[in-house]
């Protein structure tokens, strides 16, 4: 690569990383609200859980494929284009006509927006080539929790001083300027793309029992969190006095230690503990501090819960996304990736419903506690799944592998 097309690239490279930046200020600016806005609006638990829900049953169903097309028809830039377009239509109508059918379009629009963050990675990576695409997907990596800390906090400013729906105009914006920009940025992969996508990729990873037990362990882990932390953990603050502001800052609190112990998995927790015991760990701390949230009888005390929350969150999810695509070639891994983002998605619809209809029957501390307890007996898949797969690891290489799934 010549200097000149090294400028280029750094160009490419800061531009879609400010893209990226205002792609999760744009999925994220009004999370925190949601349901406050909609308890207001006078709905009950159960619609509440599935306007937050329904954004994950649609990245169930759009992850994948729209990874898949997108390499088939070398069209990554305006599936993104298209991701931010219909969040600027549909946020746009929850504002102007406020009702539990255009806050579904919403949530909608969302899981359609970000099911596209797969195609994000990719292009991003061609600004760097081959060789370095591991140090792209670090980098990029950065964009999820600073874009929602941006986001969650302007939101919640926004929020705070003309009404919890004014943060759906925050997402609109940061599309609309997202979407603007799209169009100074070049699809380098297309035009490096020389074959056809080879469909047995994909039915190797579908049939891959591997990537299934992986996602339900993900799936699980997102459903505890989606539950809690974006559905109902903001009720309990509101009914403890906290305004929108504060309600941001308590999801930017799980944001910035779930970033901490991400961080910390690869340099301390996996060498100490190894990935097992870090993802066991991780479920089981989720889970007892989940229980607890409900209890709480002020603020300080919840924002503490949050934190640890987050802590064990950031553990367990770090070491599902660590597995995915461990010993996987790099040819296979997005497809691998958009199959296993897929699939945990079905937790980000499952969580809210699930803990809104227990809510409903019996109370929120039920719905907490079955929640937080699903969290702690899914070690139990951790552990039977691990020790079977070691066991294969270790006759293959004819060594104890500690910390590989």
């Amino acid at each position: 690569m010549n200097q000149t097309n090294k400028i280029t690239n750094k160009k490419e490279v800061i531009l879609f990383f400010i893209i990226s930046l205002l792609f999760f200020v744009t999925i994220t600016a009004f999370d925190p609200f949601i349901s406050s806005y909609a308890k207001d609006l006078g709905f009950d638990s159960v619609v509440i859980g599935s306007i937050i829900g329904i954004s994950g049953i649609v990245a169930l169903f759009t992850r994948l494929p729209l990874g898949v097309f997108s390499d088939m028809l070398h069209k990554r830039r305006l599936f993104i284009q298209f991701g931010l377009l219909i969040t600027i239509v549909m946020w746009s109508l929850a504002f102007l006509i406020p009702n539990a059918t255009t806050l579904y379009l919403g949530k909608i629009s969302d899981g359609l927006t970000g099911s596209t963050w797969v195609i994000y990675n990719v292009m991003f990576a061609s600004y760097f080539g081959v060789r370095e695409a591991a140090k792209a997907v670090a980098i990029l990596g950065v964009a999820s929790p600073l874009g929602s800390i941006l986001g969650t906090t302007i939101g919640g400013i926004v929020a705070n001083s003309y009404g919890y729906r004014y943060s759906f105009l925050v997402a609109v914006i940061a599309a609309i300027l997202a979407f603007v920009l799209t169009f100074f940025t070049k699809d380098l992969s297309v035009k490096s793309i020389k074959v056809k996508y080879d469909k047995k990729i994909l039915v190797e990873q579908i049939t891959d029992k591997k990537i299934w037990v992986i996602s339900i362990l993900a799936t699980i882990a997102l459903m505890v969190t989606i539950g809690t932390r974006d559905t109902f953990t903001p009720l309990v603050a509101n009914d403890l006095g906290a305004n929108p502001l504060m309600i941001g800052m308590l999801a930017n609190t799980h944001l910035i230690i779930y970033g901490l112990a991400a961080a910390l998995c690869g340099g301390f927790f996996y060498k100490k503990l190894g990935l097992v015991n870090t993802a066991i760990l991780g479920a089981i701390l989720q889970g007892i501090i989940i229980i607890f949230i409900p209890y709480a009888k002020s603020l300080t005390v919840l924002f503490l819960l949050q934190a640890i929350q987050g802590f064990g969150y950031g553990l367990i999810f770090t070491v599902v996304t660590s597995w995915a695509v461990e010993n996987i070639p790099e040819i296979k891994q997005s497809t691998r990736m958009g199959l296993f983002q897929s699939l945990y998605s079905a937790g980000m619809f499952l969580g809210p419903v699930l803990i809104g209809i227990l809510i409903e029957i019996f109370s929120r501390s039920t719905g907490f506690l079955i929640m937080g307890a699903l969290s702690i007996v899914s070690t139990i898949l951790i552990k039977a799944s691990i020790k079977s797969s070691q066991e294969n690891i270790s006759n293959e290489q004819g060594s104890s592998v500690k910390t590989t799934f």
